[in-house]
């Protein structure tokens, strides 16, 4: 079975994921993928050079991920352009991971953490699909404690489709809003009923 785990910026998604993890599912996340793939000399990194050559890159050759974000949340044309180098490498990678999951264990639970996952439609992959939300006011507050300020926030978060959106696809909602116990009770029931899913 494959579940997806999507949400905005800050709401929650790994926190998610881990828990999934934790209790015997096997745990994808786009994000870390987009990482691994945009190390020096591999696969994202090359394009992105050949796209936009060494004006994103620290003196070490490591991409300058902070200067890249903030660039691409003022100028959408440049968005756009690296969503369209970027995306097609990291679902290929996706796509071969949970090959691999799937050949070693055919009923394995495959949770994915995939942050565009309504905007690039790619809820259509996965059998379930689980959004985490947990509000404007908090994202802002975690995003500020994360050291971005106001300026950034609010590009990052109008870039975004808004969670309430999201919501619309989710088979489960995982309120992000309370203490952290209540989230992971939340998380745990949709576990519990994913495998009774499973034992059908």
């Amino acid at each position: 079975m494959l579940v997806a785990v999507t949400g905005g910026i800050a709401e929650g998604k790994s926190t998610v994921l881990r828990w999934f993890e934790e209790w015997g599912a096997y745990s994808l996340s786009l994000d870390q993928i987009a990482r691994a793939l945009s190390r020096p000399q591999e696969a994202l990194w090359q394009a992105i050079v050949a796209e936009f050559g060494q004006g994103y890159l620290l003196p070490n050759g490591e991409l300058n991920r902070r200067q890249l974000g903030e660039a691409i949340f003022v100028n959408h044309a440049l968005r756009r352009r690296l969503n369209r180098i970027s995306h097609p490498l990291i679902l290929q990678r996706m796509r071969l991971e949970i090959q691999k999951i799937q050949c070693q264990e055919p009923d394995a639970v495959v949770v994915v953490e995939v942050p565009l996952l309504i905007e690039c439609a790619l809820y259509r992959d996965f059998d379930r699909i689980v959004v985490v939300e947990a509000g404007k006011q908090l994202q802002r507050a975690r995003l500020l404690a994360s050291g971005l300020d106001e300026k950034n926030i609010a590009q990052r978060l109008a870039a975004q489709l808004p969670t309430r959106v999201k919501r619309i696809f989710a088979d489960w909602v995982v309120w992000n809003r309370e203490r952290l116990e209540k989230t992971r009770e939340q998380s745990w029931r949709i576990w519990q009923e994913l495998q009774q899913e499973i034992a059908k």
